[in-house]
């Protein structure tokens, strides 16, 4: 099982090892379900495959994550980041890291839990304790970043409001998953829509911004098509 280490706060004398033991994509997240099933039944008239209830959940792989600030791609089409806010379940604290799960879009017309392995989920190297930003958490920012034309250009910003709250959410995951606790747990939290068209970008940043603390989550990668050292 991966280990993977964080700083908390920005500390570097404060360091979280994590085991990754299993890990959860969440989707169609948004706090109004209301509204998200007028939004899945439009994509359905429209042909396009949506679920029949949501919020959806999708197990990953649990060597699927990294920090790392490059990633290798199949190519330069059908696939794109999107910012989330990340939950990592201790057996005594919640801690709160910005992420992106990285999707074969191509894929997922046709097989959306196969789409989900093929890339891996990325993660901040600091991450917040949840129990220090709760008062305030509708208040923090998400913010995903992609570059267009040589130029970093905001793709999604939203209140974490938007999105279902930490509680919400976990209490969700609770009734799906048959675990004898949750430690070890990632959940990925769902995003919001983009704010831009973009067909491709080399570069995707998320990013959480506590306007508090002045303090930002951020996990930014490049991408590397794998045939990228072939001959032409």
């Amino acid at each position: 099982m991966p280990v993977l280490e964080f700083r908390i706060n920005g500390n570097p004398n404060e360091i979280l090892k994590f085991e990754v033991k299993k890990m959860i994509n969440a989707g169609y997240t948004g706090r109004n379900q209301e509204e998200v099933q007028k939004h899945i039944d439009e994509l359905k008239e429209k042909g396009i495959p949506a679920p029949d209830e949501t919020p959806t959940y999708f197990a990953k792989f649990n060597d699927r994550i990294t920090q790392d600030a490059t990633i290798e791609v199949l190519d330069e089409t059908d696939h794109s980041g999107e910012a989330e806010y990340v939950l990592l379940c201790t057996g005594n604290e919640i801690y709160v890291a910005a992420g992106s799960d990285h999707t074969d879009r191509k894929l997922e017309e046709d097989d959306i839990p196969k789409a989900k392995q093929v890339y891996p989920n990325t993660i901040s190297k600091d991450v917040w304790r949840l129990s220090e930003v709760k008062d305030y958490w509708d208040e923090i920012i998400l913010r995903g970043w992609v570059e267009l034309k040589g130029r970093k250009v905001v793709y999604q910003e939203a209140p974490l409001a938007a999105l279902l709250s930490p509680d919400d959410l976990i209490e969700r995951v609770k009734k799906i998953v048959d675990l004898p606790s949750l430690e070890g747990l990632v959940i990925y939290s769902g995003t919001v829509a983009g704010k831009v068209e973009v067909d491709y970008s080399p570069f995707f940043e998320a990013q959480l911004e506590d306007p508090k603390r002045k303090l930002v989550l951020s996990s930014g990668y490049r991408l590397e098509p794998v045939s990228k050292w072939f001959k032409k």
